[in-house]
């Protein structure tokens, strides 16, 4: 499978139905300078096509935008369609050279390498590569129909189907039937994500059906951390390191919010410039360095999963995408039995819409997104919400701009890399697509030449939306006429409840809640009662005077979920991400 190129495929040409087998499978005559599919000499297309490519074309010259467009795309469709065709004659590939193995007399283990050195050679690509496209290959054709046919009709990209390929790696057979069912319930969502996002969602379902076997594998991953140097051209080198997930999140939040804040200062390198030269600096210990910023990582997981671990959910780390529980759950025992004075452990709960597992939140009234809407608005898109686009999420954007009127709400908001929040530059608009109720559903961006494209927030819970859509759990509740307008808790299912804590004390600022911190000595797991002599969890009512934190507890929000932040001195507020 050809997974450096990008594209889906096409449907099989007409023809006279006389060269198909029995049963619709189209016919197939493979040599030495020869492939006829269904009657149609694939060498001589082949040989135009190449023609085209050196040599140009006047008609091509004259194509208008719409139609270099409509030329594009079918090349999409039919480099996908080449890649699902590859994807079947590498498995084929690896079955022919066991049986002529078993003939010689060899091991299976020299089969599988005589395989991939035959791959290699006949795709130009390096043997370990060749091994690894073998490998994804094997687990879609003989496991995975509906991601393959994902693929052979153009709604999935082949760097697509290399990331499911990858996530299904430790899975039995089973469990990758009971995930590609999943992803094909959920394909008119996921055919305008980015790669990345595809094996995410594999990865959550794999966890939600294997709970204890992503546990084990998170143990043994974890023993192979490591830090990697590799020579690059021009005097410059790649420095690799190989680290738990949450660690690796909160350097790099670390290291971008100190960008941002050098160059509101007016430093004009360039953000990924600035982060490099503090990494070093920092670990260097050279230059004049300075403090660095504290940051929150928003690390989202149900609670289910706290309440019994053996059901448990894949965990997602801000601005990473899915990690096993096992290492969330290592973390959160490590800072409440080992307190971190760099470290704390702060609680808040989120509320998912049950019917499509997206994160749901109230409004604000100013233009700005607050910093407790922009966080969730974060911890709900995790990457850039741009179609096919995995970046880190850099701006939140209005997606009806605020010039026009638009609000300052989460069915408002889209989490954009720097590059797509000037989409209005590009000549693209995006518009938020609703359904009866009136609930965002999903974003639709529009090219000014009427491409289109739909990309909607990360889905927590794919396994039990997937149920629903197929009948076999009991759907959202309608909400009656005349209901209220902002989300209604009791119907939807909450993301979050970390620990029961007896003293929560909450500051607001500017009507949102603001401060309250996680003791050791306070948390206990739910379902255990109140702790001896407790008073009660603070809701403090309109009109009374604000509570304020014991001296010297740090300021931190509530009412969603942030596990192990911070880096840097407990004396300074939070920094948040630049919007």
């Amino acid at each position: 499978m050809s997974f450096d190129s990008y594209g889906g495929a096409v449907e099989p040409p007409e023809s006279d139905g006389e060269s198909r087998r029995p049963g619709g499978a189209p016919s197939l005559a493979a040599g030495v300078e020869e492939l006829v599919v269904d009657g149609i000499d694939v060498i001589q297309a082949k040989a135009a096509l190449a023609r085209l490519g050196e040599r140009g074309s006047a008609d091509l010259e004259a194509l208008d935008a719409q139609r270099t467009i409509a030329l594009l795309t079918e090349l999409r469709k039919l480099s996908g369609a080449v890649a699902a065709i590859e994807a079947r004659a590498l498995v084929r590939l690896e079955s022919a050279v066991a049986d002529d193995s078993l003939e010689r007399g060899e091991t299976p283990r020299q089969a599988q390498r005589v395989a991939r050195a035959e791959a290699a050679a006949a795709l130009k690509k390096s043997t370990s590569a060749a091994g690894q496209s073998m490998s994804s290959c094997r687990r879609l054709v003989r496991s995975m129909p509906r991601v393959l046919r994902a693929l052979a009709q153009g709604r999935a990209m082949p760097a697509a189907g290399h990331q499911v390929g990858r996530a299904m790696g430790p899975a039995t057979p089973e469990q990758r039937e009971q995930v590609d069912r999943i992803l094909g319930a959920h394909l008119a969502d996921l055919e305008d994500c980015g790669p990345g996002e595809w094996g995410d969602e594999a990865a959550r379902i794999l966890h939600a059906l294997d709970p204890e076997g992503a546990a084990a594998r998170h143990r043994v991953a974890r023993r192979e951390r490591s830090v990697t140097v590799r020579r690059g051209r021009h005097g410059m080198a790649t420095l690799t390191a190989h680290l738990p997930g949450l660690d690796a999140a909160r350097i790099r939040k670390t290291l971008s919010v100190a960008a941002e804040r050098s160059r509101a200062d007016g430093d004009r390198r360039g953000h990924q410039q600035i982060m490099a030269d503090l990494l070093a600096d920092t670990v260097l210990g050279r230059g004049e360095g300075g403090e660095l910023p504290v940051v929150d990582i928003g690390v989202i997981i149900t609670d289910r999963s706290l309440l019994a671990p053996g059901h448990a959910d894949a965990a997602t780390v801000e601005g990473l995408g899915a990690v096993p529980y096992e290492h969330i759950r290592e973390e959160m025992l490590r800072a409440l039995e080992h307190p971190d004075p760099e470290v704390v452990l702060a609680l808040r709960k989120l509320l998912q819409d049950a019917e499509d597992g997206q994160l749901v939140a109230v409004e604000s009234r100013s233009r700005a997104f607050p910093a407790g809407l922009g966080r969730l608005l974060r911890y709900a898109h995790q990457t850039c919400r741009a179609p096919h686009c995995d970046a880190s999420i850099r701006q939140i954007d209005h997606i009806v701009p605020w010039s026009q009127g638009g609000p300052t709400s989460l069915d408002n908001g889209n989490g954009l890399c720097a590059a797509d929040n000037q989409k209005e530059a590009a000549g693209a608009t995006a518009r938020a697509i609703t359904d009866e109720d009136g609930t965002r559903r999903t974003v639709e961006w529009t090219t000014r030449y009427g491409q289109t494209a739909r990309r909607r927030g990360v889905n927590f819970d794919p396994v039990g939306t997937a149920l629903r859509k197929a009948g076999k759990a009991p759907a959202v509740p309608d909400v009656g006429e005349g209901g209220p307008a902002e989300p209604d808790h009791d119907v939807l299912t909450p993301v979050h409840r970390l620990f029961a804590l007896p003293e929560l004390r909450a500051v607001e600022e500017d009507g949102e809640v603001q401060a309250a911190e996680v003791h050791p000595e306070d948390a206990r797991p739910l379902g255990e009662g109140p702790a001896p002599d407790a008073g009660p969890t603070t809701s403090r009512p309109r009109g009374t005077e604000r509570p304020h934190p014991p001296a010297g507890r740090r300021a931190a929000r509530v009412d969603y979920l942030v596990v192990l932040p911070p880096t840097g001195s407990r004396a300074r507020p939070p920094e948040q991400d630049a919007a």
